[in-house]
């Protein structure tokens, strides 16, 4: 047998493939030579100087087939040329009888090779080509294993790696060491921040152990705020991103890069950034986390960058002890701010010396590539500038954020200077006035502005935050930043910021990188199972990144933007002069399946930046309020389920008539666009559906599918002619359905009112198709008409005088048609149909300044009229669930569509609740002041948001009802919505509830996304579509039941119906005086102006006529009309309802009847 110890006294001789023995050594049956042979012992190898890496395995011919073609093995060439150059050394070992042969390899390092040449390069590739085969298991280099066995190769990429998700979760939680830092004040302060708690404790005065900081922080936090003080005052180092710490079998580590085909036998290290990214799971106080680093750090200089330090200036002549101590510390960036602040905090002030250390700060020169206004030069900007030192932070947020910092600031701090710059208005102040602040906060695009304000002929805008070194720059929700396009203003003024501290503030950097507790936040409450068996559940159904490879490495996008464009992260953002390094090449490298993979150094490099406590130890320390996340299922309503059945009409009768094959069919790839936009229109259905599609069902739609019938009748197989006349048959069912086609028509969503007054009623209903029915059916927006009508007239005697000619007016100006404008083309792409924007807030009654308020007499009949429900399912569970829990939580609702929020607003009007509707097309500046009126104040108790508008760190912790009133497809926009008030300043649990109608094609797309494995998921979290299971659940849906005739609809009643007209107070002006009952009863006439002839029907004519009648002392005595005058004169008044009436005037004025008091409210006296 052949010794294959590698050391000396018993090592193989060498074989070379190279040698001309090398194809004999490899073949023969006797390999066998004695180490002690001198001229062996001579040519072995000084092997201290080489790395042994492992075997490469060979099969020999087969003896018994002598005249077989030797194996052609492609790795030979690559060996004879890496010998030949010195590269590896070879010993080549094999037993009798057996057919492999291990050809052990002994590696030249990097340091020991000389500088080769260009050419040389392809002893690199051949160097790769060669450890993609390398066994380097101590089993085959030792010959306890005498053949090949899989195993990894050295250098080989994983194409199973982990996923993002994995890596991001299971990243070590925070352990700061004050040991570790030499700078004896961030030691102090990291000091500070992990003993704050016992601080506390001690003092038992609520102090926090932090100068400036109000609130006590939870452990979890001191320990980020540490950490992150730690990473900026000591960066530590890390492996060179670019190696792969390998292994030898002989346990000597060594490392290699793969791309390039090198190999070191040293480690070479990168300085880690001084900052990184706080990913702190939403809700668990990310700001409050920030502003502890600044308040610990609070009068720390930014150090002089080594570059600019040339030599110490000499004085011309001898300087003041004070002025040569003040140049020192502002030389040598000497928190002297935190010092004399220490000081006069003790009673000891030194205004000399703070006004010279001011004076003396650290300054540097900076040379500046020369830049010319225009092309004459008469504009040369300076080649350099002097920059001073500032110990201010530099925050920049959403412009939705600016408040959510301003108060959080006001809450937990105190003694902070702070600069807003948020408007576009706003001007930045000079440099000397910016040296007073200690927080500069910019929203996002007030900063995009200092890349460049001015243009044209004018100078060249320099802005002043150029001329300081500021300690340090927050970018809250930073991930907003990154571009895969390449640099944006934003970050281009970052780039030329001199900061010495970066971090970003986000919990989700990228699209792949969010804590498993978001995932967690979509699972419903339906078990008992822990939290902690939950996660563990989670993280291991998603370690690897399996099928969605190709998108985990899309995703490196945005973090490579981050770490390289604002981070600044070595060797990524090497220039080319000074190594440098392809992140895309080197994270994202070619697998042995050539496929793009994840590098294993992702992981070190995520940990490098990343501050951020695993999910289990959170909940550990600090459970939140319970979750309680449950979907209710409603019954839909027949006006529902006419509505879905429409959208599944086009897909049925587009399936049969396409023949599911062609361009025409929907599912057709090219249609993909088309269809998304008719599942959407399909989603939003499930709430309301205003669209009036009569004509294009009837002249369109059917039309096809009658005129397919006809002619393939003989060909169309059973099941499809049944489902086609199953079709056609729905299909005009619903156009039959008169109830519906006029809420369709008017536009509105109708809701059942029971007792309104008789008088008025006909005025107020829809029109004709709706006339006396029992209840009474009324839109949404003309029942807050009448409301609206009612509560102007709560001061007045008699609040429903006027209500007829109210509704006249109220339905000409809601019902109007508007000119005719040409119809869209049924090719066209079929768009979501849109109300106007509704208000915001709640309509005001203005000019009216009063805390008096006047409500509905007791004894009115008003009281008697009664909203019992609507049409819509959805809309009557949410109104209930408001008036349920008003008054004791607060509520978010979220919405996709401006319809929904069109009408649940008109629907929270409708009882009188105070809302807020927070949607995208707000200025940044409502949007705060909405937020911050809803979590601070007590009287808006509902917050409409747009769930677009849900993801970007907003603290919503006031709410503790939830709820969605479109099922999500995506879980982690659904639980991005849910943490807006599962957060940590919640103080209630949390109810989460997501309307679903039953058995509807929504139901079905909820269930079929809960029963996904997260690999599923992931491929198609971002269509529905993408997921082949629920593509053929859409093609496959059929139609909804609907009752046999539609004369007596089933609408979504109320549990409790509430009054229409006494939900509603009136503010009293301080000058009312309540009215005194008349004695007198004018009677005038509407004029004809006011009855719009398109509006009324014959039957409203009649009954208005009959209405308006007068009575009369003649018609009393049975006389007849009186005669005309010849000479006639009329008078237009307008009444205190706003009515205009025309009132007859002869030459001799008639005396008005008088009549009884009580005939005000006689039933037969007429109430306009």
């Amino acid at each position: 047998m052949t010794s294959t110890d590698i050391s000396p006294p018993a090592s193989p001789a060498p074989c070379s493939p190279g040698d001309s023995h090398f194809s004999a050594c490899s073949s023969s049956s006797d390999t066998s030579a004695s180490p002690a042979d001198a001229e062996g012992a001579e040519s072995y190898y000084d092997l201290k100087h080489y790395i042994p890496i492992g075997v490469l395995w060979w099969r020999l011919p087969d003896a018994t087939r002598p005249d077989a073609p030797e194996e052609y093995r492609p790795e030979a060439d690559s060996l004879q040329l890496l010998e030949d150059a010195g590269f590896i050394k070879l010993s080549v070992a094999r037993e009798p009888g057996e057919i492999w042969t291990r050809i052990q390899i002994c590696l030249t390092p990097e340091s020991k090779v000389p500088k080769l040449p260009r050419r040389h390069q392809r002893h690199r590739r051949a160097l790769k080509a060669v450890m993609a085969k390398i066994d380097a298991s101590v089993d085959a280099w030792e010959g306890r294993r005498r053949h090949p066995a899989p195993v990894n190769n050295a250098g080989e990429v994983d194409s199973g790696c982990e996923s993002l998700f994995y890596i991001f979760n299971t990243l070590q939680s925070p352990k700061p060491e004050a040991a570790h830092v030499s700078d004896p004040w961030s030691k102090i302060a990291i000091t500070n921040l992990i003993y704050s708690g016992d601080y506390e404790d001690d003092a038992g005065d609520g102090s926090s152990g932090i100068d400036g900081l109000k609130t006590r922080l939870y452990p979890y936090q001191r320990r980020s705020a540490a950490l992150m003080i730690q990473k900026e005052a000591k960066p530590s180092l890390s492996l060179d991103p670019r190696l792969q710490a390998l292994q030898s079998p002989t346990g000597r580590t060594y490392y290699y890069d793969g791309e390039q085909g090198i190999v070191f036998d040293e480690p070479r290290f990168y300085s880690n950034v001084a900052g990184g990214i706080l990913a702190e799971t939403m809700g668990y106080g990310k700001t409050l986390i920030c502003l502890a680093v600044i308040l610990a750090t609070r009068g720390h200089m930014p150090s002089i960058p080594s570059e600019f330090i040339t030599s110490t200036p000499i004085r011309s002549e001898t300087g003041s002890l004070m002025t040569m101590a003040a140049a020192a510390a502002g030389t040598k960036s000497l928190p002297w701010e935190t010092h004399f602040r220490n000081l006069g905090s003790n009673g000891m002030y030194f205004g000399k010396c703070i006004d010279m250390c001011n004076k003396y700060r650290g300054t540097y020169t900076l040379n500046l590539a020369p830049k010319y206004g225009n092309r004459s030069g008469s504009y040369l900007r300076d080649s350099s500038v002097t920059v001073q030192l500032t110990s201010a932070t530099l925050i920049i947020v959403p412009p939705n954020l600016v408040d959510h910092w301003l108060n959080e600031i006001a809450i937990h701090t105190e003694g902070l200077n702070v600069l807003v710059l948020r408007d576009s208005s706003a001007k930045t102040p000079p440099a000397s006035d910016l040296l007073k602040y200690d927080i500069v906060l910019f929203s996002q695009p007030r900063f995009k502005r200092e890349s460049g304000l001015y243009t044209g002929s004018g100078p060249t805008y320099f802005s002043p935050l150029r001329y300081l070194r500021w300690l340090r720059i927050i970018v809250d929700e930073g991930h907003n930043f990154a571009s895969s396009g390449g640099k944006t203003n934003s970050v281009y003024m970052l780039d030329k910021l001199e900061v010495e501290r970066r971090w970003i503030v986000s919990g989700t950097p990228s699209k792949g990188l969010y804590g498993v507790e978001i995932t967690l936040a979509a699972e419903q409450s339906l078990n008992s199972t822990s939290e902690e068996e939950k996660i563990g559940g989670i993280l291991k159904a998603r370690r690897h990144a399996g099928n969605i490879l190709n998108d985990e490495v899309k995703r490196l996008d945005s973090l490579r933007s981050m770490a390289i464009d604002f981070l600044n992260l070595k060797p990524w953002a090497n220039s080319r002069a000074a190594d440098p390094a392809s992140w895309t090449i080197y994270m994202t490298p070619v697998g042995p399946d050539g496929r793009r993979a994840m590098s294993p150094s992702l992981r070190a490099t995520l940990q490098s930046l990343v501050v951020r406590h695993r999910s289990e130890d959170l909940h550990r320390e600090l459970p939140l309020p319970s979750l309680h996340n449950e979907v209710v299922y409603l019954e839909p309503t027949c006006y529902d389920k006419a509505s879905l059945n429409l959208f599944i009409l086009r897909i049925v009768i587009n399936a049969i008539t396409s023949e599911r094959t062609g361009d025409d069919y929907l599912f057709h790839p090219k249609n993909r666009k088309h269809l998304s936009q008719l599942m959407n229109n399909l989603r939003l259905a499930g709430f309301w559906w205003p669209g009036a599609e009569t004509e294009e069902i009837q002249n369109v739609t059917l039309r096809v599918a009658k005129d397919y019938l006809q002619k393939n009748i003989d060909r169309i197989a059973g099941d499809e002619l049944n489902l086609l006349h199953q079709a056609i048959s729905i299909g005009e069912k619903i156009l039959g359905f008169s109830t519906r086609n006029v809420l369709c028509e008017k536009e509105e969503v109708g809701i059942l009112v029971d007792g309104f007054p008789e008088c008025a009623r006909g005025f107020w209903e829809l029109g004709e198709r709706t006339r006396h029915q029992e209840p009474m059916l009324i839109g949404l927006s003309l029942a807050r008409e009448a409301q609206k009508f009612v509560v102007s007239k709560l001061c007045s005697l008699d609040p429903g005088e006027g209500l007829a000619g109210a509704g006249i007016r109220a339905r000409r100006h809601r019902y109007q048609k508007p000119a005719q404008v040409e119809k869209p083309s049924p090719k066209q792409k079929p768009e979501e149909v849109t109300n106007t924007p509704h208000r915001p807030k709640p309509e005001k009654i203005s000019g009216i300044k009063s805390s008096a308020k006047k409500s509905l007499p007791s004894d009115s009949s008003l009281k008697k009229t009664k909203v019992i429900g609507t049409v819509s399912a959805k809309l009557s569970y949410l109104l209930e669930k408001v008036l349920q829990f008003q008054d004791t939580e607060k509520i978010i609702i979220f919405y996709e569509s401006e319809n929904t929020a069109f009408w649940i607003a008109e629907g929270l009007e409708l009882v009188g609740t105070d809302f807020r509707i927070y949607a995208h097309t707000l200025k940044a500046s409502q949007k705060s002041e909405y937020l911050s009126t809803f979590n601070e104040g007590e009287s808006v108790r509902v917050l409409l948001m747009d769930l677009r508008q849900a993801s970007h760190g907003l603290h919503i912790a006031s709410a503790s009802r939830v709820y969605i009133v479109n099922p999500i497809w995506d879980p982690n926009i659904e639980s991005q919505a849910i943490k807006r008030a599962h957060r940590i300043s919640q103080t209630r649990p949390v109810y989460v509830e997501t309307l679903v109608l039953k058995d509807t094609l929504e139901d079905k797309m909820l269930r079929r996304r809960k029963a996904m494995t997260s690999v599923e998921m992931q491929h198609a979290e971002k269509d529905m579509l993408n997921d082949g299971t629920m593509s053929s659940i859409i093609q496959n849906e059929g139609f909804l039941t609907l009752p046999d005739d539609f004369e007596s609809p089933s609408p979504a009643l109320f549990s409790e119906p509430f009054g229409l007209f006494d939900r509603h107070t009136l503010p009293i002006p301080e000058d009312h005086v309540d009215p005194i009952k008349p004695a007198q009863d004018h009677r005038p006439e509407l004029i004809a102006s006011d009855i719009a002839s398109d509006s009324l029907t014959s039957d409203d004519k009649r009954r208005l006529a009959n209405f308006l009648e007068f009575d009369s002392p003649a018609a009393s005595q049975g006389r007849k009309s009186p005669k005309r005058r010849k000479e006639s004169h009329t008078e237009e008044v307008v009444n205190e309802n706003g009515i205009v009436f025309i009132s007859p005037r002869s030459r001799t004025p008639r005396k008005p009847r008088r009549r009884p008091s009580s005939a005000a409210s006689s039933p037969s006296s007429p109430r306009i």
